[in-house]
């Protein structure tokens, strides 16, 4: 069956991008030109598995938790909805009454995508590197019990800012970040951060349908790694 709609849901990858703000900056030069060499070829320098569009393993968060390549190939992918939270302030937590407005849109083993429109304030600015919406822990329990198969948010992360650096201080309360994070993967939940281009999916909607696919590269024992995220409307 060929889809209607294909959607690319992934971040263009580039040096020195905006990233979670105390990850090193991703690097990559090019080795040879096909113009002067013959080919053309290109060296990654410097990356971390949470680079761009990626996904989270349960390993990122959970002792003894599964790594990207114990996964079996079906995790990452499935159907699913694409819910519009676009509503949501800067630095405002995503709660259950946010998605008790789809309850009954969501499905068992659904993938699960808000749409907060964060992905439109990329750059360097506080908004996007600080201050997204964000899911909190009663959130992430509710998700856990409505069986969901992944999470995916146009943000930085699921969780919300809790650091301390000299440009900005903690958003979330102290702790509840990573305490999300291992309510979700400690269920089973693979996490997709970083997605794009939601709205596309919606097309005006408040909710869509679509068929996900997030395959992260098969690092062996990562905790996560970069994907090409799609979504396909049929």
């Amino acid at each position: 069956m060929k889809p209607v709609k294909i959607v690319d849901l992934s971040q263009v990858l580039y040096n020195c991008m905006p990233s979670w703000p105390t990850q090193p900056n991703l690097l990559y030069e090019m080795l040879s030109n096909v113009a002067r060499d013959g080919n053309t070829m290109h060296m990654i320098r410097q990356m971390t598995t949470h680079s761009g569009t990626h996904i989270d393993a349960p390993l990122h968060f959970i002792v003894g938790g599964k790594s990207t390549d114990q996964l079996p190939i079906d995790a990452f992918a499935g159907e699913g909805l694409v819910v519009d939270l676009s509503y949501k302030k800067a630095g405002e937590p995503i709660t259950i009454n946010d998605l008790k407005a789809y309850e009954n849109e969501i499905r068992l083993g659904d993938v699960l995508m808000l749409h907060t429109g964060w992905d439109k304030k990329f750059g360097f600015n506080p908004e996007y590197l600080f201050e997204w919406p964000y899911v909190i822990e009663e959130t992430a329990e509710y998700l856990v019990e409505k069986k969901i198969k992944a999470l995916g948010v146009d943000t930085l992360s699921v969780g919300g800012w809790d650091g301390q650096l000299p440009g900005h201080g903690p958003v979330a309360v102290e702790g509840s970040p990573a305490r999300v994070h291992r309510i979700l993967l400690g269920a089973g939940i693979i996490l997709i951060e970083s997605l794009r281009n939601l709205n596309s999916v919606l097309d005006g909607r408040k909710y869509r349908r679509a068929y996900f696919i997030y395959a992260p590269i098969a690092f062996k024992d990562s905790d996560g790694g970069p994907c090409r995220a799609l979504a396909m409307i049929f």
